[in-house]
């Protein structure tokens, strides 16, 4: 009897530390005449992706002035960087194939086919594309310090525009990618023969953006920036480029224009196309509500930097003044200031929670589309 009873203890203990990773989940649904698109019996699925963002970096500047009665503000800036050490990138990449796997189980399971990239690099949609298999790590320049992790086993179609670049390492082409857009799937549907196309897109993010600033007090006059962490499977959210030139992640070049791409947790449907105004005939779209908090990897912190700007007055002993030839000079000093801060996480907790917040939400919307 005490064996049954520790082996209901264990048990128990293991389903309450598995609900503790990842919170629940509310799907926010929309869809158009599923039911057409379910009697058809073919997939073809268009992307998969699991992003996950390892870094993150913002600045913020203030610019200086003149005042009034020879008062002189210098510029002051500040660039806060803070990323995750301890990431398994293996790991991630198997839980990544995992899912994939999961899932065209759960479709052929459903009774549906699954077209192959090989049938539909034929198509006209995906004239000049060209073929590539997982597993791959990408790093694209909207997306500074997420990683687009694709699953071993599944090919796509892309367009490289420059055809000189070929050679190149995938990884260094990421930035000149072209994926087909929302507006050319029910074409791409049709030309298949009225296949169900399928996009799955999850971003896992650890920071996020905080209310604008935060009070210092007497320190009025600075540049200041603040970065939340918080560990989770994001509905929707904003990547920024810092605007730095710098080399990232996997060494692809970023530009130093400053770049804010809006990202979307996304399982999509996309089947026919009418004949007038190019609509699908059935359409599904698969989000979240709100974000998909994953706990027990990370604590929520707010980390912060600022730079104060230097700001001189004419006295009588102020040596930043000068007087040359009856004319005043102030010497101002333009300060700059960087930090970087590394938040340690459990290689295999990361991985783990990733895969329990995409697994539930793959989960979710599959049910909702072949059940």
């Amino acid at each position: 009897m005490k064996k049954y009873v520790w082996c209901y203890i264990v048990f128990f203990a293991m389903m309450m530390a598995n609900a503790q990773e990842v919170s629940g989940i509310k799907l926010k649904t929309s869809a158009y005449s599923l039911k057409k698109a379910k009697k058809q019996d073919k997939v073809y699925i268009n992307s998969f992706n699991v992003f996950f963002e390892i870094y993150k970096e913002i600045s913020d500047k203030k610019a200086g002035y003149k005042g009034t009665r020879g008062k002189v503000v210098g510029d002051a800036k500040v660039s806060l960087g803070v990323g995750l050490k301890g990431v398994d990138i293996a790991a991630v990449q198997q839980k990544t194939d995992l899912l994939y796997q999961e899932t065209i189980e759960k479709i052929k399971a459903s009774g549906y086919q699954l077209v192959s990239v090989d049938e539909a690099k034929n198509i006209e949609s995906f004239e000049g594309f060209e073929t590539y298999q997982g597993p791959l790590l990408l790093e694209k320049e909207e997306l500074p310090g997420v990683i687009q992790c694709v699953p071993s086993g599944y090919s796509f179609l892309a367009k490289v525009p420059k055809k000189t670049e070929v050679g190149k390492s995938v990884a260094k082409l990421t930035d000149k990618f072209n994926f087909t857009k929302l507006n050319e799937k029910p074409t791409i549907s049709k030309e298949l023969g009225d296949v169900m196309v399928i996009d799955v897109n999850m971003y896992v993010m650890f920071t996020e953006a905080p209310k604008p600033g935060f009070n210092l007090g007497s320190l009025d006059k600075v540049a200041k920036v603040k970065i939340n962490t918080n560990y989770r499977l994001v509905d929707r959210y904003t990547v920024v480029n810092s605007g730095s030139q710098k080399k990232s992640l996997l060494g692809v070049s970023v530009a130093g224009n400053k770049i804010a791409t809006d990202v979307l947790t996304q399982f999509s449907v996309v089947y026919g196309k009418n004949k007038i105004g190019g609509s699908a005939l059935a359409s599904y779209n698969g989000g979240l509500k709100k974000s998909l908090e994953i706990n027990g990897v990370l604590k929520k912190e707010k980390i912060k930097a600022y730079q104060a700007q230097q700001t001189i007055a004419p006295t009588l002993n102020n040596p930043a003044y000068q007087k040359i030839g009856g004319i005043t000079l102030a010497t101002i000093e333009n300060r700059f200031s960087k930090n970087a801060s590394w938040v340690e996480v459990d290689g295999a907790k990361h991985s783990d929670g990733l895969y329990n917040a995409c697994h539930l939400f793959l989960e979710q919307n599959l049910k909702e589309v072949f059940d």
